[in-house]
């Protein structure tokens, strides 16, 4: 008899999904499911299909979102789940490695860069830290991976999904 995910502490999960990440196997369903179990206990009411879905909308159009957009999707009053917007976003780019896709998360910066698409050294940092924890490898210098990522977010959003 299989045990359930939802059962399993969340150590126990992160493990699961670290071990999928280093063995390069992040297309297992269980790494999915394992990720997806994680997810939810690490972002509260985050909901990560419309997350994507709102991250889509504006890369068709080459446009950026804020932290606060990303609540929004979700339906969330900003104020209440803001902490748990970052731990989200590395969600979704471990999502998003398992499935192949570019960084999505690279195209959400700080309202005050939503013109410009630039982030912020911190946020950078956290955006860089998701990336290499969900098995990516940054190749080249950061900035010009975050931009590298974004450009390939806008491709990918205007392509059949």
């Amino acid at each position: 008899m299989a045990i359930s995910l939802d059962s399993k502490p969340t150590k126990d999960l992160e493990t699961i999904v670290a071990n999928c990440v280093r063995l390069n196997r992040t297309d297992d369903p269980v790494f999915a499911a394992a990720n997806a179990v994680l997810a939810l206990r690490l972002t509260g009411e985050y909901n990560m299909e419309k997350t994507i879905k709102a991250i889509v909308k504006r890369g068709k159009l080459r446009s950026f979102l804020c932290y606060k957009d990303i609540a929004d999707a979700s339906g969330l009053n900003w104020v209440k789940s803001r902490r748990g917007v970052m731990a989200h976003l590395e969600a979704l780019s471990f999502h998003a490695a398992g499935k192949g896709w570019p960084m999505l998360s690279a195209i959400v910066v700080n309202k005050d860069k939503i013109e410009t698409g630039e982030m912020t050294a911190e946020n950078l940092k956290v955006f860089l830290e998701g990336v290499r924890e969900a098995g990516r490898e940054v190749d080249i210098d950061d900035v010009a991976f975050m931009k590298r990522e974004q450009q390939r977010v806008f491709i990918w959003c205007r392509e059949d999904h």
